[in-house]
């Protein structure tokens, strides 16, 4: 009982914490869509449940909605034999100090032997120019032409190789576990970063160049891996991966024998550890994830093989793998990797409105994540980006935006819960150029669902993209000078009056009244019209973003989102079209 009690926090008088049975297929995603069967031949486990929200959900109180994510996916406690008879499907298994490999290697030979076409990886043309390290020679080679191999996302926490660690067999423990793996698995080759991509300090300009090439593979060398081996224990690649060397093993399951019944614990599953993990904070890790088609999760307890809708936990009674895996769907990286062949310029304003939601997605995620040098702020998303330029757009990302097919996505801004730091060695109007958190504006919570929830909505004043010379992007778009007072909130005021036009709000904090009172040089990105109920006031926001400027040369400062009163038109302040070079 005390194992699965929380580490931290537990207050011995709270009376919302309470130790229930559940049904284990509550612990897997989108268990509600498995039969009533199968749900009532679950094995009953313990779990620690804050006021009775699992039970609720156990029993299916709470409906279809409430069901769609997984429930007490914390440390359990469970019978040998599952509890009750014929109830048994989903029941825990006692893990050892050490990998079961064979189990493993059944897990991922019968997903690539058993399971048609959708287990086939196909590799692009590219990825010859990738190397691999070949694990029984222990030297980096040419990837060969059908090259069948596994690659590694781990954290690398600044340890860095030695210079012929790999022909000595002193590579930091992470990647020398990594290696074993590949060669347990009966594979040859396998890529990692910190060996195939060429990572001197000083590189020359060709050095130099070699190295982005490589980085913009990184979506071809992760999709097309054969296995993606994640270490998500761990702070550096000095941790190694738990249960593949007697130096590093496994936390211990407690197990105990009461009344003559076998009682043990079960580890957490993966997606809690990784959840809690530091690899799930780092930005390198982000692409790594979504452009992987099949995982082995390594964690401090047991280790989980995943692809579409297979999940196999070594924590998992193996007698039940074959009805268990079916439960879960495809993964989100999937769909994202679906071959497509339109662009967003053959696709209607709904389909560009999703396209722009799963880009600011990635976007989001990305950037609230943490890297240890600012230089990498691109480097890190590259691969992404390369798919989506491939998958989605007409034309490549400018630092890291799709210009070309959605100027309008120059209206990015910060979270209000970070203080941004500029990194000089990126454009001020890209959010490379910035760490960290961004987030989009309104403009598609306003226009996503059209005349369901407004009327008359319009749009215009958007920014046109021109060109880019270097960090210098040029745009045409409607400049103005707004006169802002905060007394006490960020009232615009019509042009050499007292008079109020509407309220600016700056990023998205909750309230307009954090800009000092003065006036500011803005660029429009985008304007909207419409009325909350038809045949209702006429409301406009303008999407603007706020420069420090010196002639025809500006930077980004921040951005802001004036709302005007109703009835009252921005083109009152006398904003101009003029062309713009922002660095």
């Amino acid at each position: 009982m005390f194992r699965i009690l929380p580490r931290e926090g537990l207050v011995p008088d709270d009376d919302t914490l309470m130790i229930v049975p559940f049904r284990s297929h509550i612990r897997q995603a989108w268990w509600a869509v498995a039969e009533d069967g199968f749900k009532e031949r679950s094995a009953v486990m313990l779990g620690v449940d804050y006021a009775g929200s699992a039970m609720s959900l156990g029993r299916g109180v709470l409906g279809m909605a409430a069901e769609m994510s997984p429930e007490m996916e914390g440390e359990a406690i469970c019978i040998e034999d599952g509890g009750v008879e014929r109830k048994s499907l989903g029941n825990g298994r006692f893990v050892g100090r050490m990998v079961d490999w064979e189990m493993v290697k059944m897990a991922l030979e019968g997903r690539i032997n058993g399971h048609g076409r959708e287990c086939l990886v196909e590799k692009e043309e590219q990825i010859k120019y990738a190397r691999m390290i070949d694990v029984e020679e222990r030297k980096v080679v040419p990837c060969a032409v059908g090259c069948e191999y596994f690659a590694l996302s781990y954290v690398w926490g600044g340890v860095m190789p030695e210079e012929g660690a790999l022909r000595k067999g002193t590579l930091p423990r992470t990647i020398e576990d990594a290696i074993e793996t590949t060669r347990k698995m009966g594979r040859r080759y396998l890529w990692v970063d910190a060996l195939c991509i060429d990572q001197r300090p000083n590189p020359t300009p060709e050095q130099r160049a070699e190295k982005e090439r490589q980085l913009r593979i990184m979506d071809m060398i992760y999709s097309s891996a054969t296995l993606t081996l994640v270490a998500v224990a761990g702070k550096d690649s000095k941790a190694g991966l738990p249960g593949v060397n007697s130096a590093r093993p496994r936390t211990i399951q407690v197990r105990e024998t009461i009344g003559g019944r076998t009682f043990f614990t079960v580890p957490p599953t993966s997606t809690q550890e990784r959840n809690s993990s530091l690899w799930s904070t780092r930005a390198w890790t982000l692409q790594e994830e979504l452009l992987s088609r099949r995982y082995l999760f390594f964690s401090d307890t047991h280790v989980e093989f995943i692809y579409g809708s297979s999940r196999v936990p070594e924590s998992l009674d193996t007698k039940t793998l074959s009805d268990w895996g079916s439960l879960v769907p495809d993964s989100l990286n999937q769909l994202f990797l679906r071959r497509d062949e339109k662009t967003l310029s053959d696709v209607d304003d709904g389909d560009r409105g999703l396209s722009m939601n799963l880009f600011w997605g990635i976007i989001i995620n990305y950037t609230s994540r943490r890297m240890t040098n600012d230089g990498d702020s691109l480097n890190a998303i590259l691969g992404l980006l390369s798919v989506w330029e491939r998958m989605a757009l007409s034309s490549p990302c400018v630092w890291g935006l799709p210009l070309a097919d959605m100027p309008q996505m120059l209206g990015w801004m910060h979270h209000r819960s970070v203080s941004p730091r500029r990194r000089p060695s990126f454009p001020s109007w890209a959010w490379a150029g910035w760490d960290g958190e961004v987030t989009m504006n309104d403009m598609r919570r306003l226009g996503g669902d059209g005349g369901n929830r407004f009327h008359s909505l319009a749009r215009d004043m958007t920014v046109r993209y021109v060109g880019i010379d270097d960090n210098e992007l040029i745009v045409e778009g409607w400049q103005v000078t707004l006169e802002i007072r905060t007394e006490p909130f960020s009232d615009v005021l019509m042009t050499g009056t007292e008079e109020v036009m509407g309220n600016a709000l700056e990023r998205n904090f909750l309230h307009p009244n954090t800009l000092a009172s003065g006036r500011y040089e803005c660029l429009v990105i985008e304007r909207l019209e419409y009325q909350i109920f038809e045949g209702g006031s006429l409301y406009q926001r303008v999407f603007l973003m706020v420069l420090d400027k010196s002639s025809l040369i500006a930077q980004r400062r921040t951005l802001i989102t004036l709302t005007t009163l109703p009835g009252r038109d921005f083109m009152c302040l006398g904003p101009a079209k003029r062309v713009l070079r922002l660095v």
